[in-house]
């Protein structure tokens, strides 16, 4: 008898330790990086970003800085496109950036069209292209692209293999991170300053915070 329950503990042991193991070994493990993954993913930009990489026009030594998110087929950014225009002539101390934030969503042709004015940028004539893409923007094509480039006198076999490689696409998704790290949703939308300014915005507004800008500088 005694014989009989030293066998059913050490059954009764064995089994503990082998159930205690499993368990261990089927247990997930955590990973370290998971919540600071979460916290970066959740982290939102205040203001944008302004490199060499990004197209400017203006003044070199700007007081002011006027950055744009577009896409060159919306409509209300081809309206605005003009207003900065009348900006830039009117307060020459003003500096446009650049910035892409395609809708491919709505517009087919948005991403294309980035990658394309960033290959003319590579040869120095991308707020041309940025002109012409805008003239053109009921009828856009690729095969629009291309006469463009041709038409600006641009190295057409460079431009094109920039274009087709799609090299340039990087840069275009970059901006359009950074938009949504700043909570973009719609284009146009400007920063001037700490403002932002989305669709349709007069010449009038613009200059108005730009003015307000420059009175609250020292």
């Amino acid at each position: 008898m005694r014989h009989q329950w030293l066998s059913i503990f050490s059954f009764l042991v064995i089994t503990i330790i082998v159930l205690a193991f499993f368990r261990l070994y089927l247990q997930p493990i955590e990973n370290p990086e998971s919540d600071e993954q979460t916290t970066t993913q959740e982290t939102l930009l205040t203001e944008p970003t302004v490199s060499f990489v990004n197209p400017k026009k203006g003044a070199l030594e700007p007081k002011v800085t006027l950055i744009e998110f577009g896409d060159f087929e919306c409509a209300a950014c081809k309206t605005v496109a003009n207003a900065i225009d009348i900006v830039l002539r009117t307060e020459p101390s003003v500096q446009v950036v650049w910035k892409n934030l395609p809708n491919e969503s709505a517009h087919e042709l948005a991403t294309p069209a980035a990658i394309a004015a960033h290959c003319a940028y590579d040869q120095g004539t991308f707020w041309e292209f940025h002109d012409e893409l805008y003239s053109r923007q009921t009828f856009l094509s690729e095969d629009q692209f291309f006469q463009i480039a041709q038409e600006l006198e641009l190295d057409t076999a460079a431009f094109e293999n920039c274009y087709l490689a799609r090299e340039t696409l990087p840069l275009v998704k970059k901006d359009f991170d950074e938009a949504l790290a700043l909570g973009l949703t719609a284009t146009p939308t400007i920063f001037i300053g700490e403002e932002r300014f989305v669709g349709s915005v007069s010449s009038q507004e613009l200059l108005t915070a730009v003015r307000q800008a420059l009175s609250s500088q020292p």
